[in-house]
């Protein structure tokens, strides 16, 4: 049974018996999540879309900050969305993304992927990151500060960080990666840790709706054991001791629950200067779900994450 608080609970009783995502089908599944995940664009946060060429592109990228720093140079968070690989727009996120940028006074970039079974694997990878080498080789044009920066997602879109991480390495991104946040992330797509069975049935996310996601990106088995699609088991330590200080927010009832903290102990032990929170009384997404993401513990772990950016990128909130 999973532990959950008020807003939580209230909210697993409204979608109990609910179809999951394998079974509304792809387009279903992706109009649902919108609404609950959906938000009014906020009075103070400036929104600007670019759009990024490329081979995977061109790829939209929802550029967000306070709109007092119109003008200024500002650091920059580049946000993954997660959604299984199915869902991610710049509105759906608004809010997230708007909390993010008023807490830090930085720019948060949100690229807008191919969703699969659309593409698949490696595809979004090399799409996420040909826009991210854009955006810290052209900083200048869209005022950011690309010497030092940070990734950040939730979900599916916290495993894209660990890969784009591993990219950066490899091939030498012109920009120093400060920090990492991850929300409640994939970290192995092979194998299934004992939370799978713990909360098979939920809250919200499902195992069946996880199969069904991995399965949409991943239909090659063979793909799922690589350090990129599975780090938590094959990413050398060598490579992971290279990661820059990581936040890691966790889901305390949630199938994704033990490879997040599996992680989060490679990390540590791999020297890596991690910080491990397991936010008791929630369900996967309770971050981006607008029926929870005003909880206490949702707004305190919105607020801890923006410390940890603020510190790693130095800014701090603009006065209004």
């Amino acid at each position: 049974m999973a532990f959950l608080d008020v807003q939580n609970t209230a909210f697993a009783g409204l979608i109990a018996g609910e179809p999951g995502p394998e079974t509304a089908g792809y387009v279903a599944a992706r109009a649902g999540l919108e609404q609950l995940q959906k938000g009014e664009p906020a009075a103070d946060i400036a929104t600007n879309v670019i759009q990024v060429p490329g081979k995977c592109g061109p790829t939209a990228v929802t550029i967000v900050r306070q709109k007092s720093l119109a003008g200024k140079k500002v650091p920059i968070v580049y946000y993954l969305h997660g959604g299984g690989w199915v869902l991610g727009s710049p509105t759906v996120y608004a809010a997230q993304l708007e909390d993010l940028a008023r807490e830090t006074g930085a720019a948060i970039a949100f690229p807008y992927y191919t969703p699969a079974p659309d593409q698949q694997f490696p595809f979004q990878f090399e799409q996420t990151y040909e826009a991210l080498h854009h955006l810290v080789t052209h900083g200048d044009d869209y005022d950011l500060l690309t010497s030092s920066i940070a990734l950040a997602g939730d979900s599916v879109g916290g495993h894209f960080t660990i890969a784009l991480m591993q990219m950066a390495l490899e091939r030498s991104l012109p920009a120093t990666v400060a920090h990492i946040v991850m929300f409640y992330p994939v970290t192995d797509t092979h194998k299934k840790l004992p939370s799978y069975e713990k909360y098979k049935d939920g809250p919200f996310l499902t195992e069946a709706s996880m199969d069904w996601m991995i399965d949409a990106f991943l239909p090659n088995k063979e793909d799922r054991e690589l350090p990129l699609t599975s780090p938590l088991t094959f990413l050398a330590d060598s490579v992971l001791a290279q990661f820059p200080p990581t936040t890691v927010i966790l889901s305390g009832s949630d199938v994704l629950l033990d490879e997040g903290l599996a992680f989060g102990e490679r990390l540590c032990k791999a020297g890596v200067d991690t910080s491990v929170v397991r936010a008791e009384g929630t369900m996967h997404a309770f971050l981006t779900l607008k029926p929870i993401r005003e909880s206490p513990i949702a707004r305190a772990m919105t607020q801890f994450t923006a410390a940890r950016l603020c510190r790693a990128l130095g800014c701090s909130p603009a006065k209004v």
